[in-house]
């Protein structure tokens, strides 16, 4: 049988995107082959720079950490959907509604909008992404989804188009109704319109609200 491995994954490096929020990403030598004879690589960044899965606790009171996600809430079967919308447009119930393959209960649902070209050249262009609506959000939760991955920074609607008050509802009703959330992905050309095995697998930092996650289809 013939595997293909794709990863999904966005390099890390120095000075990559980051949200507003956060501190700058850095990726830095500490020691010098040269000088001590090994080579050793700092990395300074908030769990959600980079492809990175979402625990539940980064918005629900009392939810589970990054630790605490099992193995199985972040792999097996996907579908990964094409959804061509503008920077700033809302992803709608319809947009998901005609999209294919179908989702099954218990999928990893990755949405490509095409973002993933700007996260490296174009910051500014990054933060004005697509969005997903709330109903979208609620949508996905009546399919029994159990992992939304987006190629933005965020499935919610982007910082600048944020009302007073916003409370990041499309996280929080992921979140809060078991459907975990993983952004930053990279790549989904190489898997839109198809069904596959994936693997999102976040690093176990205790007590964490998120993790950098190394995300693979297995097609």
């Amino acid at each position: 049988m013939n595997e293909l491995l794709v990863d999904l994954t966005q390099p890390y490096r120095d000075g990559m995107f980051s949200q507003k929020l956060f501190p700058p990403v850095r990726v830095e030598r500490l020691v010098r082959l040269e000088d001590r004879g090994v080579n050793v690589t700092g990395v300074s960044a908030a769990v959600h720079a980079g492809t990175h899965v979402d625990a539940p606790c980064h918005f629900i009171p009392g939810g589970r950490s990054a630790d605490q996600i099992e193995l199985e809430e972040v792999s097996g079967p996907a579908v990964c959907w094409q959804v061509d919308r503008a920077g700033g447009e809302e992803i709608t119930v319809a947009d998901l509604e005609a999209s294919s393959p179908r989702a099954e209960r218990g999928d990893i649902v990755f949405i490509r909008t095409g973002w993933d070209v700007h996260f490296h050249g174009d910051h500014q262009r990054y933060h004005h992404h697509p969005y997903l609506s709330v109903d979208a959000a609620r949508w996905l939760v009546e399919k029994g989804i159990k992992l939304l991955a987006i190629d933005v920074a965020t499935p919610d609607m982007p910082e600048a188009l944020r009302p007073p008050g916003f409370d990041w509802p499309v996280h929080r009703h992921l979140l809060g109704s078991g459907v975990l959330v993983a952004e930053h992905l990279n790549r989904l050309d190489q898997v839109a319109g198809r069904r596959f095995n994936a693997y999102a697998l976040p690093i176990p930092i205790v007590g964490s609200d998120g993790a950098p996650a190394r995300i693979v289809a297995d097609l």
